[in-house]
């Protein structure tokens, strides 16, 4: 056996189960949905470009979610049941299992999203849109490495504790710190640093830097500097800010 294998055969498992394929869905459902109300909901022009700008900040929100939910029972639950021990017993290493759970799940996702983009693209091109096909590409790439982000936090709750009720809560403290509460994170270190008279103004520039690494900041930046066109007005799919 090879990561490849146990990639296959965890992709498969996967992807039998009910909950599995609830998850899978709904990123598609929602990327359809918006690919069908985009045109009569965005600014002229229709093109596929503006369209990641439309539907980033619905991603930035469901994505973490599918993924760490796809990903944080990838280990533990074999290590509950003593399928892990059988697993390191055959001529594979820690290494070979764990890369093959994350690809075998973050796969799943990945080709979940390529044929739901897919599909957006025909929608929002038929009958009167344009296809823009390089920053479409980019925001497919940029989005494909948000997720495979996410799908790699949950595998890592996965590892770091010893049962699955662990890893969920460790799964959702995550997406709860990182995609829910990140905004009032920096607004209050922000309001606390000039409460205490250490800055009179913005945050410093290597604070805001590290802020900006959260996967959602991050994606929602690359989108808006790679995929929407320079100039573009902020689609109804995007938050009041502009992005977060």
């Amino acid at each position: 056996m090879t990561w490849r294998t146990i990639a296959r055969q965890d992709g498969v498992l996967t992807a039998g189960t009910r909950s599995s394929k609830v998850l899978l869905g709904l990123p598609i459902l929602a990327i359809l949905l918006a690919a069908y109300i985009y045109p009569i909901a965005g600014t002229d022009p229709i093109t596929t470009a503006r369209f990641g700008g439309f539907v980033a900040g619905t991603l930035t929100t469901l994505l973490p979610f599918v993924g760490v939910l796809l990903g944080y029972g990838a280990v533990v639950t074999e290590r509950e049941s003593g399928a892990l021990r059988l697993s390191l017993s055959l001529p594979n290493s820690r290494r070979d299992v764990v890369l093959g759970k994350f690809l075998g799940r973050a796969g799943l996702l990945v080709g979940a999203l390529l044929v739901a983009l897919a599909g957006a693209g025909a929608l929002v091109v038929y009958p009167f849109g344009e296809l823009v096909a390089e920053r479409f590409l980019i925001f497919v790439l940029l989005t494909v490495v948000f997720t495979s982000i996410w799908c790699g936090l949950g595998l890592a709750t996965s590892l770091v504790v010893s049962t699955r009720r662990r890893a969920l809560v460790l799964a959702f403290t995550l997406v709860f710190l990182f995609a829910i509460v990140w905004d009032a994170v920096e607004t209050a270190l922000r309001l606390g640093l000039q409460s205490a008279g250490i800055i009179d103004g913005p945050l410093p520039a290597v604070v805001q830097f590290a802020i900006g690494l959260e996967p959602g900041h991050a994606f929602q930046r690359a989108v808006s500097g790679f995929v929407v066109p320079t100039g573009a007005a902020a689609d109804p799919g995007t938050s009041a800010s502009g992005w977060r």
